[in-house]
């Protein structure tokens, strides 16, 4: 193998490399590290990629290395790679280019980071939430959601504020293990967001942690502009039996979008009041069989709870 790694014909060194990922041996690690200095793109880009399957310090510093690449597939190659990391030791070459001057690689290294939930990256993670760079700060709050440190709650209700609108997005996500009083704040705020995206993530996040007190916010979100907000805010509504809802559901069984009015009944089910009969009643008999399921269980559920 060594051979055709050092073989004068580029194409020769990247069927190697890929015979090499195949063989699932451990003692290939090496051999495809030696190959991320190979003079082609695609032979560094194929052994980037075999690299995913190594947990450890040594991939995971070569990968690190690797993210400097000029060539830009190589180094998308490794951050890939880098985010199938699940070993500890994969967290100190990737924390020495939090601070990269290239925006790119400091994102990547916190990308890498997320999965390993490693303590030493919740300092410089919020450090982080004021990078310059929207992607970075997106990748800085997917480390914070990982670790699901309460000391980090104050931090990402201020990124639910940022600027960019992803970031706004996945710092609303990432506040699920907030209790609902912590995260009415910023559910409020994403409800009235200017992008829908942002406006379905703290629908989701509502009916997550069980925000109760979020219910008129969700009523209103009910009649969205966008359907997927408005059945994010649907499902939100049942899962915090929200009975207050029910006629503003049974709204949404004329709605064009057959997936809105799978949510609705779906809803309507879960709060389980009889006031939901009606509507489910009219749902029987929706043009979607999906539909006509839900609600005829959902009927079955509801009248089999009065029935003990």
């Amino acid at each position: 193998m060594a051979e055709r790694l050092a073989s004068a014909d580029a194409a020769e060194r990247r069927v190697a490399v890929l015979d090499l990922a195949e063989s699932a041996d451990q003692g290939a690690e090496p051999l495809l590290v030696g190959a991320l200095e190979d003079r082609d793109a695609g032979v560094r880009r194929e052994a980037a990629k075999a690299l995913a399957q190594f947990d450890g310090r040594p991939a995971a510093e070569a990968l690190a290395r690797t993210l400097l690449d000029d060539d830009a597939s190589v180094a998308d190659a490794a951050a890939c790679s880098l985010t199938e990391m699940k070993s500890p030791e994969a967290a100190k070459p990737l924390l020495a280019l939090v601070a990269h001057d290239r925006a790119g690689v400091r994102g990547a290294a916190w990308r890498g980071l997320r999965n390993l939930r490693v303590e030493a990256s919740l300092k410089p993670a919020l450090k982080a939430l004021a990078d310059p760079d929207a992607r970075v700060r997106r990748e800085a709050v997917g480390v914070l959601a990982y670790l699901k440190n309460v000391a980090t709650l104050t931090a990402l209700t201020g990124a639910a504020d940022d600027e960019n609108f992803e970031v706004r997005r996945a710092a609303i996500s990432a506040l699920a293990f907030a209790s609902s009083g912590q995260a009415l704040d910023p559910i409020a705020k994403g409800l009235s967001d200017v992008h829908w995206q942002v406006r379905e993530a703290a629908a989701i996040l509502a009916g997550k942690i069980k925000a109760a007190g979020a219910a008129p916010w969700l009523v209103g979100a009910l009649f969205d502009e966008a359907w997927q907000v408005s059945g994010k805010a649907a499902l939100a509504l049942g899962e915090i039996k929200a009975r207050e809802a029910i006629h503003a559901l049974g709204g949404l069984l004329s709605h064009p979008a057959s997936n809105l009015r799978k949510d609705a009944v779906t809803a309507l089910g879960e709060i389980g009041h009889a006031d939901a009969l009606p509507y489910l009643e009219q749902a029987t008999m929706d043009a979607d069989p999906d539909v006509r399921k839900i609600a005829s269980w959902s009927i079955h559920r509801i009248l089999s709870a009065r029935a003990k």
